[in-house]
């Protein structure tokens, strides 16, 4: 997107505005170019009168936010421009304060019912009375129910009186007078509420002409295209469908159709936000506010070359203390209630610190455009929304800035260069650097491995420095390639990319890990595992050995269960014969076989218990020797 005939310099100039609000607009002034982008936004540069008289703007409502989180006031003249409007909860403001709501001020009726006690004059068919009202009831007419006014006169009688065309009154009070012509301005401000009615003033009361450039939300242009097959290659001809959707007329203006990839953040700026604050859990007097420290200092707006008409900002008094920095506007403001503000208080020129940054580790296509932000003043600078322009270009993308402590420095992403694109690949190998047995444990000393490469392929058209940031993990250090300069969260290296080169950047990191295993009752898989990996003879030689003792344990283990699973099943069948002799009771040949087999199997259970005994025995033996094998 491009500017007008001023354009932003390449250095960054950063305009934090304080109170802001506003929307694209009718009235006082000329348009004269308009970008349309693929980011669905269109850039509108215009030109009106500024001076004595304020510029008139009215701004579509849903197109408020951006108007006011984007415009820029080229003024030739330099001075501090400021916006004024009526703000979104000024309607309900006004009833805040009034005795009678908005439903009451439009209906009569419920009007005399709001204002009961409220001194009236009523007139009907050339006849007059004064008193107090009443208020209004209803009762039975020709037609069905009516309102009746009810009336104390001066004289204590009271009277009522059926309201109709016949019927007139006039509060006698002029706040009562004063109360009902403040609703009803207040219901004239909200006449038309799908438009917000702006007034653009300056410091300087010369009459000139200043131009303006803002952003708003449009249709996105779209492209189609045609191609003939000829003799002499394919002819392609691209056709852009454009809709204007900007609510103006267009008449004679320079059309610009963009497309890319720019960061646009929606900021809801003519909205009320109220902050969180924390209950008291008692009662208790406020706690002062805190005393100021560090001195105060002076910001007024310095000319800046070129720009000198479009980044001025009104002189403020600002101070900084121990939790926060004031700003206090020199210049005095008057503004009624309801109404908003939106003026630009600080202006700062930073050095241009524009890179293109990836971010590994997210698995990203294409790396970001993106401003490293140093706060050079001893205050500190608010959390906002930047919406950054480009000489000679316009519109570049929207950040988020996050509050800036002094001498802070932050990135913030606007756009991605999609004109690049990077790849990246990594695994993690195992290196064994030392095993050894200690009383029974065995430790392993490890060095973790992990190469992460970056395919880089550079833009087709121009040279990149690329910005490259690893993630820092926690115990891994990186051992190349050489030159990176760590910080907080990332490994980063400037690398220049040549224009349609491919490049690798392989970064390598290596973590040490030392393992411990206990080896007593380890599993013989395992075991077999840490055998094949042991360097050391002796150790492998004492590993072999473990196996084997394991290994017999096993064996023993597997006997001990089955002759404990033999003498369960025996008690079993022992059970069920006994249970079977005493039930019959007699001295059959049955009985008596089943009485020898009762016996039998007594001598199979001893037969077996002698066999887990032996197995639980030698399970014993065997782990002494693996205990003594491990204290060798």
């Amino acid at each position: 997107m491009r500017l007008p005939t001023t354009r932003l310099r390449r250095s960054l100039t950063l305009a934090l505005t304080g109170l802001v609000l506003a929307l694209p607009l009718q009235a006082e002034t000329s348009v004269r170019a308009i970008t349309l982008s693929t980011a669905g936004l269109a850039m509108i540069e215009a030109t009106g009168t500024l001076g004595n008289d304020p510029m008139r703007l009215s701004v579509a409502r849903n197109d408020i936010d951006d108007f006011l989180k984007t415009l820029w006031v080229l003024d030739p003249e330099g001075a501090a421009a400021h916006l004024t409007m009526t703000g979104p909860g000024s309607f309900e403001d006004a009833f805040a304060h009034l005795p009678l709501g908005p439903d009451e001020v439009t209906d009569p009726a419920r009007l005399l019912h709001a204002m009961i006690g409220a001194p009236i004059a009523v007139e009907r068919r050339g006849e007059r009375w004064e008193g107090v009202n009443m208020g209004v009831t209803q009762r039975p007419c020709e037609h069905g129910p009516c309102p009746v006014l009810n009336l104390q006169t001066d004289d204590g009688s009271l009277r009522s009186f059926e309201i109709n065309d016949a019927l007139s009154f006039t509060f006698s009070d002029s706040a009562d007078r004063a109360h009902v012509s403040a609703a009803l301005a207040a219901w004239r401000a909200r006449s038309d509420d799908r438009r917000v009615e702006l007034a653009l003033r300056s410091d300087n009361e010369a009459e000139r002409q200043v131009g303006l450039v803002w952003l708003q939300s449009a249709p996105l242009w779209r492209t189609a295209w045609r191609a003939v097959d000829t003799p002499e290659g394919i002819q392609l001809i691209g056709w852009a469908v454009v809709e204007n959707a900007t609510g103006m007329d267009w008449e004679n203006v320079e059309l610009t159709l963009a497309t890319g990839a720019t960061r646009n953040i929606a900021a809801r700026l003519y909205e009320r936000h109220y902050a969180f604050r924390e209950e008291a859990l008692m009662a208790s007097p406020p706690p002062g506010m805190p005393a100021m420290a560090r001195g105060s200092m002076e910001l007024a707006a310095a000319p800046v070359p070129q720009m000198a008409d479009s980044a001025a900002a009104a002189p403020v008094s600002a101070d900084d203390g121990d939790s926060f920095s004031r700003f206090t506007l020199s210049m005095p403001v008057s503004l009624a209630a309801g109404q908003m503000i939106s003026v630009p208080f600080l202006s700062e020129t930073l050095p241009d610190a524009r890179l293109t940054l990836y971010r590994g580790g997210h698995g990203e296509r294409h790396p970001v455009i993106a401003l490293a932000l140093e706060n050079p003043l001893p205050l500190r600078l608010p959390a906002g929304v930047l919406t950054l322009y480009e000489e000679g270009r316009g519109h570049a993308g929207d950040a988020h800035i996050p509050e800036l402590a002094p001498g802070a420095t932050e990135i913030v992403d606007f756009a991605r260069d999609t004109a690049m694109e990077i790849r990246e690949e990594s695994g993690t190998t195992e290196t064994l650097r030392e095993m050894r047995l200690v009383r029974g444990v065995l430790q392993v000393t490890e060095d973790l491995q992990r190469r992460t490469t970056y395919r880089i392929e550079g833009a087709p058209q121009a040279e990149r420095e690329l910005t490259l940031d690893h993630p820092r993990r926690s115990d891994w250090t990186v051992t190349g390639p050489d030159g990176a300069e760590e910080t907080t969260d990332a490994w980063r290296w400037r690398i220049t990319v040549p224009a349609g080169e491919t490049l690798t950047h392989e970064v390598t990191e290596r973590q040490p890990r030392l393992r411990r295993v206990g080896l007593m009752d380890i599993d013989l898989p395992t075991l077999a595992l840490w055998e094949a990996r042991a360097t050391d003879p002796a150790l492998r030689e004492t590993l072999g050995e473990l196996a084997g003792l394991r290994t017999a344990i096993t064996e023993a283990t597997t006997r001990q269960r089955h002759a404990a699973e033999e003498i369960e099943g025996l008690e079993r069948e022992q059970a069920r014969l006994v249970n079977l002799i005493v039930q019959l009771g007699d001295d059959s040949n049955a009985n008596r076989e089943r009485r020898a087999r009762v016996d039998a199997i007594d001598a199979a259970i001893a037969a077996a218990e002698d066999t887990r005994r032996t197995a639980a025995s030698e399970i014993d033996s065997l782990r002494r020797q693996i205990a003594e094998l491990l204290e060798s």
